[in-house]
């Protein structure tokens, strides 16, 4: 059994969605760096790792700076989504899950892909990272809307996209505003196809009610 979707986002909710999902990477990447800066000053610049010295703020920072993004995230997009699908309380712990995925998978992609130093690689490397970023979401809204493929679609052509950055830069703030932003504005066409545009939008009936 189905149940329809009458109510649609108005024009706001995507504006919405593109900025806070924009914030939330800015937030969490100032809140990253206070907490390598602490960090620091407890185990001192450098840290042994596998027998080798490493910096221990660049070594750190990614483990730091994708946790915080993926929770952060994953209250804002609950705190709009939640207005339009139901049983939506797991999409935080869902996020989390996602933004853990590149620590499993990040590795072998790059090493696959991005050594390479070819934006062509780059680019597929970073849809394939975008794509498992998603799937712990994709998983929750298959069971509450149709055509949920198009949620990983969407977000690993927006990661994608941040792969063209190679041809001009390789600067890390650059690189952070193109990843705060073209997944946002990828998600947020998802959000439009998902929640308005296509056809005969429905619901399930039957999810867990958590």
């Amino acid at each position: 059994m189905m149940v329809l979707n009458h109510e649609k986002p108005h024009w706001f909710f995507y504006l919405e969605w593109v900025v806070l999902n924009v914030f939330a990477v800015i937030i969490a990447w100032h809140i990253a760096w206070a907490l390598i800066f602490q960090i620091t000053k407890i185990v001192g610049g450098t840290i042994q790792v596998g027998g080798q010295s490493r910096i221990t703020e660049d070594f750190l920072f990614l483990y730091v700076l994708f946790p915080i993004i993926g929770l952060l995230t994953g209250v804002f997009q609950y705190t709009l989504l939640r207005r339009y699908l139901p049983h939506m309380a797991w999409w935080i712990a869902a996020t989390l899950l996602g933004w853990l995925t590149p620590f499993v998978t990040g590795y072998f992609i790059i090493t696959i892909f991005a050594q390479r130093n070819d934006t062509f690689f780059i680019m597929l490397g970073l849809l394939l990272i975008g794509a498992t970023i998603v799937l712990p979401q994709w998983w929750m809204l298959r069971q509450r809307v149709r055509y949920a493929f198009w949620w990983i679609l969407t977000y690993g052509f927006g990661w994608c996209l941040t792969g063209l950055l190679n041809l001009v830069t390789s600067d890390t703030f650059p690189v952070l505003l193109a990843i705060a932003l073209m997944p946002a504005i990828a998600t947020g066409i998802a959000c439009w196809l998902l929640l308005d545009w296509l056809p005969k939008h429905e619901l399930k009936s039957r999810i867990p009610s958590y």
